[in-house]
């Protein structure tokens, strides 16, 4: 019997964040059931060769990949969000390569409600991009109803049948391995009497103005460690990103690089809070993976934050600090009232589909 062959066209870890680490799972889950299942890596390490992923050295190169993919016989399974211009046009192409090759692909839609060039009102010059991917696609997963509904109103040609919501957090997200904290993180830890841990990224969307606010008048005994520091993404950010550094020469934060998954588990779990900034994310899988190891969360309120955890206005760093101090006031109530979020397996759910609808 042939195998079911699929290419996961995405971001794939490291950094161990958001959909790349989805996307390691549902190519775990694949092969783990006997089928085929490669990754085309669209993220920061694309150009690093790797037994993991196929690696993508430029335009030609991802179209060339593309092509020699599907004459092998694989499905696409194209994954975007309405962030960043890049990312729908080269799913775009994908969705072309696809077609030429008598094939449609399917597509995972991330993120949340409020996106950059997302829900339609926000489309402007990328709505006609994101309008054919949607148009395009065999099949389009997106994480819940909210979302479906905006995605149909993209139009008739839209069909709301193939639009099918499938919750991103899934069971595998919680298997992680304890593991002792790095030397310097340790060091910062014990000397503070609260913990703040958060993810941060050097790009617009995650509110580090904000955050830097929120910081200059915070208690000296709180510690904040931001987690998932690499290079600059946008300009607008450097002077931002030198005063944080400026917060860390002084002992108030501490910097880090990006933590694969078991160190970043094993830090939430040593957390008083978890800290989510952007609006633009949805639920959040971070979100979910704290209140799962028993870590309060304070996150920028956007609509769609699960039940339990304490919203802040995204722009306003008193309500921001409000929020955290009144949860550091009442954390071990609160910690006695926290309920960890039910967890199904929708990898497996997803793969199903997947593999019924090619």
């Amino acid at each position: 019997m042939s195998r079911f062959k699929i290419l996961e066209i995405g971001s794939y870890p490291p950094p161990f964040s958001g959909w790349s680490v989805r996307i390691k799972y549902i190519r775990d889950a694949f092969r783990e059931t006997g089928d085929l299942c490669e990754v085309l890596n669209l993220g920061k390490n694309r150009r690093i060769k790797s037994p993991e992923y196929i690696d993508v050295q430029g335009g030609r190169h991802y179209l060339k990949s593309l092509l020699r993919m599907r004459l092998k016989g694989y499905y696409f399974h194209i994954h975007v969000n309405a962030q960043a211009v890049k990312g729908p046009i080269l799913g775009l192409m994908a969705h072309l390569i696809s077609l030429l090759t008598f094939s449609r692909a399917a597509l995972t839609f991330h993120g949340g409600l409020q996106q950059l060039y997302y829900p339609k009102q926000n489309g402007g010059k990328m709505y006609p991009v994101i309008w054919l991917n949607f148009f395009l696609a065999s099949l389009i997963i997106c994480n819940d109803e909210a979302i479906k509904s905006e995605i149909a109103q993209y139009g008739p040609l839209i069909k709301e049948k193939k639009i099918h919501p499938i919750p991103a957090f899934s069971k595998q997200y919680l298997r992680y391995e304890a593991l002792p904290l790095a030397e310097e993180i340790e060091t910062f830890v014990q000397k503070k009497k609260s913990l703040i841990v958060s993810y941060i990224v050097l790009r617009n969307g995650f509110y580090i103005e904000t955050l830097l606010d929120f910081l200059a008048d915070l208690n000296e005994d709180v510690g904040v460690i931001l987690t998932g520091i690499g290079v600059i993404e946008d300009g607008e950010v450097s002077d931002l990103y030198q005063k944080l550094r400026d917060f860390e020469k002084k002992g108030r934060i501490h910097l880090s690089k990006s933590l694969n998954h078991n160190e970043f588990l094993s830090l939430l779990s040593r957390a008083d809070i978890y800290l989510r900034t952007p609006t633009s994310d949805g639920v959040a899988s971070s979100v979910l993976e704290a209140l799962s190891v028993g870590t309060q969360v304070v996150a920028s309120e956007n609509g769609r934050r699960p039940e339990g955890i304490v919203t802040y206005s995204a722009t306003d760093a008193k309500d921001m600090r409000e929020k955290v101090d009144y949860v550091l006031d009442h954390i071990a109530t609160l910690n006695k009232a926290l309920v960890p979020p039910e967890v199904d397996d929708t990898v497996k759910t997803e793969i199903m589909l997947l593999k019924k609808v090619f």
